[in-house]
C-alpha cells in the first residue's frame, strides 16, 4: 500500500506536465493546427537524437567508452545499467572472444555487438528482426565507427526457411518479447502481442552451407524470447563445426520445451556447461525464471 502511495506521488508531476503539454498542444492546433504538429514534430526529433556514453572498466583496468542513442527510459536504462545487467555475458566475450567471428542472434540495439567489436576488435554478425531495433542499431554502429566490423542481418532465424509471422509486444526501440514463427513468448505462454507482420526467416545452417554467410562463428549469443531450442535446431551442422567452439543461451527454467530441447541438441553437438537448470529455481527476481547459460565444446 505504502509503496504504491510513494508511486503515485512521484508519477504525479509528469502526469501534470503531460497534461499541460496536451492542453498546449491543443491550443496550438487550434489557432493554427500545423504549428501544434511542427512542435510535437521538433519535441519527437530531438528525443529521437539523444545520446549518452557507456563506460565500462575492462579487466585489464582500461575503460572502454561507447556512444549509445537512447530515444527513451528503455534505452536509456540499456546504457545505464551496461556493467551490471549480465556481467556474465561480459566475462564470456572477455574470456572467449577475439580470433573468431561472433553471432548476436536477437541483437536489440547492439550493445553486446559493439563490446565484442570494440574490445576484441573482431566481426560480428548482428541479427535483428524488429523494424524499432534496427534503425537504432545501424545508427549505434554508425556513431562508434564500428561498421567496419559489425555486420547487420535483418531475417529472423529459426528452425527452417520460411515466412511466417514476426510478432512484437512492444513498439518502441530497445523494444524486447518477440516471437517468430510461433504463438509463444520467452517463457512458452501465449504472447501478449502488439502487432505482428509477416518476414522471411532462415535457419543458420542454410545460410552458412549456401554461403549466404562465409564465416562460421567461434560464439554464437542467442536471447530471442522464447525460440532458442528452434534456431539451435536449425544450427547443427554449423554447432558440429570444429571452429564454433562456445554458446551463450538464455534459458527459461519453466519452459521445458525450450530448455530441455536446448540441453539434448547442444549435448550431441559437443557441448558442455556446468551450470545446472535447478540452481537457478527459485534465485533473483521471482517473475522473471531465464537466464543466461554458457555452453563451451569438449
Amino acid at each position: 500500500m505504502l509503496r504504491t502511495i510513494i508511486k503515485k506521488i512521484i508519477l504525479f508531476p509528469l502526469i501534470v506536465i503531460n497534461y499541460i503539454a496536451d492542453f498546449y498542444n491543443m491550443l496550438i492546433s487550434f489557432i493554427k493546427p500545423s504549428l501544434g504538429y511542427f512542435w510535437l514534430d521538433r519535441l519527437a526529433e530531438k528525443n529521437k537524437n539523444l545520446t549518452q556514453e557507456v563506460t565500462h572498466k575492462l579487466s585489464n583496468g582500461d575503460e572502454l567508452k561507447l556512444k549509445l542513442y537512447t530515444p527513451n527510459w528503455r534505452c536509456r536504462y540499456g546504457v545505464e545499467s551496461f556493467s551490471r545487467k549480465e556481467p556474465e555475458t561480459l566475462r564470456w566475450i572477455d574470456e572467449y572472444g577475439g580470433d573468431g567471428v561472433l553471432f548476436d542472434i536477437g541483437a536489440n540495439v547492439g550493445l553486446y555487438s559493439l563490446y565484442y567489436a570494440a574490445v576484441k576488435n573482431s566481426k560480428v554478425y548482428a541479427f535483428e528482426p524488429s523494424v524499432f531495433n534496427l534503425a537504432l542499431l545501424a545508427k549505434n554502429i554508425s556513431i562508434n565507427n564500428l561498421s567496419h566490423l559489425v555486420q547487420i542481418i535483418t531475417n529472423p532465424i529459426s528452425k527452417e526457411n520460411k515466412f511466417a509471422d514476426f510478432s512484437l509486444s512492444m513498439l518502441e526501440e530497445g523494444g524486447t518479447i518477440s516471437s517468430f514463427g510461433v504463438e509463444y513468448g520467452h517463457d512458452g505462454k501465449p504472447l501478449n502481442k502488439t502487432m505482428s507482420y509477416q518476414t522471411l526467416g532462415f535457419s543458420l545452417d542454410f545460410l552458412l552451407q549456401n554461403n549466404i554467410l562465409t564465416e562460421c562463428p567461434k560464439m554464437i549469443k542467442i536471447d530471442v524470447d522464447g525460440i532458442e531450442h528452434l534456431i539451435l535446431a536449425g544450427a547443427t551442422q554449423t554447432l558440429r563445426n570444429p571452429k564454433c567452439r562456445t554458446v551463450l543461451i538464455e534459458v527459461a527454467y519453466d519452459f521445458l520445451e525450450q530448455s530441455e530441447g536446448i540441453t539434448k541438441i547442444l549435448t550431441d553437438c559437443g557441448f558442455t556447461t556446468n551450470q545446472s537448470i535447478s540452481d537457478y529455481i527459485g534465485r533473483g527476481d521471482p517473475t522473471d525464471s531465464s537466464f543466461n547459460q554458457i555452453w563451451i565444446k569438449k
